[in-house]
């Protein structure tokens, strides 16, 4: 947790009406039994991890993933994500509470209730941001999972034709060992993105309050994946984060409503609370009716300095967030372009290749092959690139806090 959430989250968190009880203590204090622990010397040779015995991993033979699939797309993730926040919705719901004039006097309670509100925006927008970051992630793994699925008929030729050549003694210009390499590299690979997207559902669906069983069904990520080819102003960005981030917002509400009347309930949210503070309530009442003193005026001035310094270094550190995911778009938006470029390159090899092999010229199936493992390789370069343009489209939203607002929907 970064230090400007946290020093948010205190300032909320310290706001509400409360009475301290004292806490009796303990008669005694437990202490950690002394144990004098010796290990033996040993000379550094590296551990040895065997894996013999194992059963031959099953070769694959599926086209498709396997399960059972519920379609999930942005705005639901957006929807299900800024509701599953338990923090946000327990500020919503102690909001929910009507005041009572022995609780907190009415600007007190006002202000109260205005960070709060400001608080679990807050806090809804990091939900989202945190969803739909795993969103896209799942997304880029069943794609470029589903290259690798392709990718495995084309080795199986190759491998088919390489074992034909060798039981016939005629030569063939690849090793049937490497292709059985390749295969079984392959075979890794699809299991490692298999697992992973077994992770990403876990994560994704406790994010989204869905159920983790049945384990065999699945999100699979739909909707518009394109890239935008407009790319960020970072200073026009900086200035949404600056007017929009709710964090902010609830931090000037703070400043613009710090009065005599309201410091004597929010003076514990401020760092370095003065001694001059009392729990007497009546003392307090007492005090406002006579107008503020000297010494209450006094503190109110050092608690509007540190909070005005405490919101200039969080405004610094939005603007430059902003400014950070700004380029991180415009670098993904260069990346997803330059990968679309090497895709059109094997396009065309690929188109030339098929021709030759419908031409049947000769040594034109394995140039295919060979050809179309490349342009395989070069869609899952692009599928990163994009997904990474859109993660990183994720991170601008949330520095400018705009996903709490998409949350709300319209109004």
């Amino acid at each position: 947790m970064g230090r400007g959430r946290r020093v948010w989250l205190l300032v909320l968190a310290l706001t509400g009406c409360h009475t301290s009880t004292p806490v009796s203590p303990r008669s005694t204090v437990p202490t950690a039994p002394s144990v004098a622990l010796t290990l033996p010397e040993t000379q550094p040779i590296p551990p040895q991890f065997d894996a013999e015995g194992l059963p031959r991993y099953p070769t694959h033979k599926g086209t498709g993933p396997n399960g059972r699939f519920r379609r999930l797309t942005e705005a639901d993730c957006i929807r299900l994500a800024a509701a599953q926040s338990s923090a946000a919705n327990s500020l919503d719901a102690e909001s929910g509470i009507p005041p009572t004039p022995s609780n907190c006097d009415a600007p007190t309670e006002t202000l109260r209730r205005l960070l709060r509100y400001h608080t679990a925006l807050e806090l809804r927008n990091q939900a989202v941001a945190q969803a739909l970051d795993r969103f896209f992630q799942l997304g880029d793994t069943e794609a470029r999972t589903d290259l690798l699925r392709q990718a495995f008929p084309v080795l199986d030729t190759l491998l088919a034709k390489a074992r034909a050549a060798v039981e016939a003694g005629v030569r063939f210009p690849l090793a049937t060992a490497d292709l059985e390499y390749q295969r079984s590299q392959l075979e890794s690979q699809l299991v490692q993105a298999e697992f992973g997207s077994s992770l990403l559902n876990i994560d994704l669906k406790r994010r989204l309050g869905l159920p983790a069983v049945p384990a065999e069904e699945r999100l699979w990520p739909g909707g518009d994946f394109r890239v935008d080819p407009e790319p960020i102003d970072a200073e026009q960005a900086v200035t949404a984060a600056l007017a929009d981030r709710p964090e902010l917002r609830g931090l000037r509400a703070l400043y613009h409503g710090l009065t005599p009347e309201t410091l004597a309930e929010l003076r514990e949210t401020l760092p370095n609370a003065g001694s001059i503070a009392t729990s007497s309530r009546l003392a307090r009442l007492l005090a406002r009716k006579r107008g503020p003193d000297a010494a209450t005026q006094a503190e109110l001035e050092v608690r509007r300095k540190q909070l005005y310094e405490l919101i200039a270094d969080r405004e610094r550190a939005v603007a430059d967030e902003a400014r950070a995911a700004a380029l991180a778009v415009n670098t993904q938006r260069l990346q997803a372009a330059l990968a679309r470029d090497r895709v059109k390159y094997w396009d065309d090899k690929l188109a030339d290749a098929v021709k030759k092999l419908e031409g049947k010229q000769p040594g034109a199936d394995l140039l295919e092959a060979q050809v179309r493992l490349e342009w395989l390789k070069a869609k899952a370069e692009l599928i990163a690139a994009v997904a990474a343009w859109h993660r990183a489209r994720v991170q601008l939203r949330a520095a400018q806090g705009w996903l709490a607002w998409e949350a709300l929907g319209p109004h």
